[in-house]
């Protein structure tokens, strides 16, 4: 039995591999590293000094660094616990090896080919299809939904100890507005089948809208996909909205830990940068870069931090230190996961390759034809 024979839905579920696709991929790459260099070469060398940055790094105390390390690698546990929570069957030590791995081909590949190889990872653990699809489909929706829900808490918190004046709850309700809609929405699909076939018929006659005007194919009716999502996560998601909700938000707080305890680790103090402003930060940045414009949103976050704590401080004389700070954050959360990820992924498909050849019998010895 080939490897081919043992699991073809999981090639066949891989992104295509035709001169039409590895152009585009192609395009997209040339376009990623027009992008990165107007930002790294351009825009934030008028702010700070690399070298100034590179100094303020190396001036970090080593006990620092290894606080920042340890914080990021609890993140990287808190991304697993969000999937397993999703996903039961994968236990914690699956899920971070499927986090590493998605992350490090998500930071460096664009369009869908992280979510091609975490399907590609489940099933060789030998995860059902359903539940590898199911369990994608729900935490990148609900990743999504935390990066909505993390920055209504901390506003509303901040707003409570006076932080924030003014539209503070306005703009936490603002924030909680679209994900309280989604879950009622979605709490009735799970709940009324009339009601989720109305919603797949919606869904179906504005996405034949949208593409029509696009000049592309319309979908199939988007009924049936919705009602056997609904049958699959019903049971799922009823007896896990708690946990998922929680297990996002523990995932998202643990990258604010991770920006201050960076910031401290250069040097920037509590009375330069308080905690709460920094919280402030981490919220409006996760709100901004909703929708990634590049592979793991390279780019954006670094500008914006450091513009927005560069507003906040004000004197010039800590930017090359907030940065250094920012980019210590970013380096543990979006390089780290790349070298990391990559070498997990290949572990792992040595491990799966090994299984495969330990499943295939033995060949008996053929006889020799008569001459």
């Amino acid at each position: 039995m080939s490897e081919r024979e043992a699991a073809p839905e999981i090639r066949d579920d891989l992104p295509s591999r035709s001169p039409d696709a590895r152009r585009r991929a192609l395009l997209q790459a040339i376009a990623l590293v027009a992008y990165l260099y107007v930002v790294f070469g351009i825009l934030l060398p008028r702010v700070i000094d690399y070298q100034a940055v590179l100094d303020a790094f190396l001036e970090a105390a080593p006990s620092w660094l290894l606080v920042v390390v340890l914080i990021g690698v609890l993140g990287w546990v808190a991304e697993a616990f969000a999937l397993e929570v999703l996903m039961p069957s994968l236990g914690l030590r699956r899920g971070v090896i499927a986090y590493l791995s998605m992350t490090a081909v998500g930071n460096t590949m664009p369009g869908p080919i992280k979510l091609a190889i975490g399907y590609q990872t489940f099933r060789e653990w030998d995860i059902s299809k359903q539940e590898a699809v199911l369990g994608l489909t729900l935490n990148s929706l609900a990743t999504q939904a935390g990066k909505l829900l993390l920055p209504a808490v901390a506003i509303l918190l901040l707003t409570l100890t006076g932080a924030i004046t003014g539209y503070g709850f306005l703009a936490a309700v603002l924030l909680l507005l679209p994900v309280a809609l989604g879950i009622v929405v979605f709490a009735w699909i799970l709940r009324s089948e009339a009601f989720a076939r109305r919603v797949g018929a919606f869904a179906t006659r504005a996405t034949g809208a949208v593409m029509k005007r696009v000049h592309r194919a319309a979908p199939d009716d988007l009924t049936v996909r919705l009602l056997d999502f609904r049958d699959s996560t019903r049971d799922l998601m009823l007896r896990q909205a708690g946990p998922t909700a929680l297990s996002q938000l523990l995932a998202r707080g643990t990258g604010f830990v991770l920006l201050l305890a960076s910031l401290r680790a250069v040097g920037v103090p509590e009375s330069v940068l308080p905690a709460d402003e920094v919280l402030l930060v981490y919220a409006a940045v996760m709100v901004i870069t909703l929708l990634p414009i590049a592979p793991g949103g390279a780019g954006l976050p670094e500008l914006l931090y450091i513009s927005f704590f560069g507003q906040i401080v004000g004197d010039p004389a800590w930017h090359d230190a907030i940065a250094a700070g920012v980019m210590l954050m970013r380096g543990m959360s979006w390089f780290v996961p790349i070298p990391v990820g990559y070498l997990a992924l290949i572990v792992q498909r040595r491990a799966y390759r090994r299984r495969v050849a330990a499943r295939v019998p033995d060949q008996p010895n053929r006889p020799t034809a008569p001459a």
